[in-house]
């Protein structure tokens, strides 16, 4: 069976090849998830309970059912979630089916297949077919970030158009649904649930601030793009496995990226900054090996 190349394992050999050997190669993960990731993963729970029509009380209870978040975190998620539930009473979209995964070929790669988790596939109410993307940002989302710029060449996004049209969804728009993180943090003296109920009024009172949807065309010319880049991606994947035959350790033929941007938000730096061997013999402490696409269920089985 062929391997997976999803736009997460793209944007992690782009960020940085020795990131890429370590995670999809030898497999290894953190035994303890990064709070930044927990938070997307219960966030995206919600988003698919709500499209289920579910109030935001079982939303909310269905984001933290397989997370774990401390008080404040999960004030934070709490507060989050009340002000979207608020923002978007009324949606463009009338039917939405959610969390669609996807499996299938790149074409003229005998090694790779194309995978994923689209967050929503629907259709507006003016008939339009949409593919919806929710997504978290500390960046701001005010109509003139270049955040906006950039999510128009999104590979993530261009990954699921591509598998969108392979599943028969002729998909012509992008609706990108984005919460701004808070900035605001609790305040000395001030307990979990009186900050969550801060910030709930804070994302009332300025909902412009927290909360932004925008339509995003679907261009062909980027799409094409993007299948060229993708099938490069996959044969440096390759070439990279050929160079490991030349090196003493198979890492040492992954590039390191090492700047204050990739290493700061990489779970492997403390080891790999030092220069650590690691394989799936020699497993740094706080890592495990395990299933490399194990967030995509059935799909993601047999890579």
């Amino acid at each position: 069976m062929k391997e997976l190349l999803t736009a997460t394992r793209m944007t992690t050999l782009l960020g940085c090849p020795r990131r890429h050997f370590w995670r999809y190669e030898i497999g290894l993960k953190a035994e303890t998830e990064a709070q930044a990731l927990r938070f997307g993963t219960a966030w995206h729970a919600a988003m698919e309970a709500r499209w289920q029509g579910l109030p935001f009380e079982a939303a909310l209870a269905a984001a933290v059912k397989d997370v774990k978040f401390e008080e404040v975190q999960l004030a934070t998620l709490s507060g989050l979630l009340a002000g979207y539930y608020r923002r978007h009473e009324q949606d463009p979209v009338k039917e939405l089916h959610a969390e669609v995964e996807f499996r299938h070929p790149i074409e003229g790669s005998r090694t790779f297949d194309s995978a994923g988790k689209i967050d929503g596939l629907g259709v507006l109410q003016d008939g339009r077919l949409v593919l919806m993307e929710h997504k978290t940002t500390s960046d701001s989302v005010d109509p003139a970030s270049d955040y906006w710029l950039r999510l128009r060449l999104n590979q993530q996004v261009m990954q699921y158009v591509v598998a969108a049209r392979a599943l028969g969804w002729d998909v012509q728009v992008i609706l990108y649904d984005v919460t701004k993180k808070p900035a605001i943090r609790q305040k000395q003296g001030e307990t979990a649930a009186q900050f969550g109920d801060r910030l709930a009024q804070d994302t009332q009172d300025r909902a412009d601030f927290y909360y932004a949807r925008r339509e995003v065309p679907v261009l062909d010319q980027d799409l094409e793009e993007f299948k060229i880049q993708r099938f490069e991606l996959s044969k440096l994947i390759l070439a990279l496995r050929q160079a490991e035959r030349r090196t003493g350790l198979r890492e040492q033929a992954w590039p390191r990226n090492v700047n204050a941007m990739s290493c700061q938000g990489c779970e492997f730096s403390g080891f790999c900054l030092q220069g650590v061997h690691a394989d799936a013999q020699c497993v740094p402490s706080g890592f495990r090996v395990g299933a490399v696409h194990g967030e995509l269920g059935t799909v993601g089985s047999g890579q």
